[in-house]
């Protein structure tokens, strides 16, 4: 059971975080306020995708790190 918890948990780090990073990374707008006509920004749910993404991401590392320390 613990096993496939950590496959679970893997799969969820590891293949969710990278996807939405990327799905996240080219959804940006461009606006008409800003220093010139090509004034591209992220919007808000964009924002909050890429650190969900990073977050997992980095979750996913720690979580490796910690089960190398176990004895």
């Amino acid at each position: 059971m613990k096993m496939l918890l950590r496959g679970i948990v893997d799969i969820i780090c590891f293949a969710a975080g990278p996807f939405f990073t990327v799905f996240y990374l080219f959804d940006f707008s461009h606006g008409p306020a800003g220093p010139g006509p090509f004034y591209y920004y992220y919007r808000f749910n964009a924002r909050l995708g890429l650190s969900l993404g990073v977050a997992l991401i980095c979750l996913g590392f720690l979580i490796r790190y910690w089960r190398q320390l176990e004895p």
